[in-house]
């Protein structure tokens, strides 16, 4: 993680992430802050190398940067869960 990085929390509980979108700019250092409020979640993003996890009443951070503007789908990695629509959408908009 980059000090200085923009924190963007990121809740997890009831198969659902709030928020369901996040907006950031390319080449912008993030810290999402995950926080897990029934069971063990995480936040995972393939196509940028990405895996937060935070179990139940946990806080956990972790970094990103993605270079390339688009949409990136994030989801929970945890069996079953991605299925029950657990997922949401990164937005990287170019600068």
């Amino acid at each position: 993680m980059v000090e200085g990085a923009r924190r963007v929390a990121v809740g997890a509980s009831s198969l659902a992430f709030d928020p369901v979108e996040i907006t950031v700019a390319a080449g912008e250092d993030i810290a999402i802050v995950l926080t897990s409020d029934d069971l063990l979640h995480d936040f995972t993003i393939d196509d940028i190398d990405v895996h937060v996890a935070a179990d139940r009443g946990e806080t956990v951070e972790g970094g990103l940067r993605a270079d390339k503007p688009g949409k990136y789908t994030y989801y929970c990695t945890v069996a079953g869960h991605r299925e029950a629509g657990m997922e949401g959408t990164l937005v990287v908009e170019a600068r």
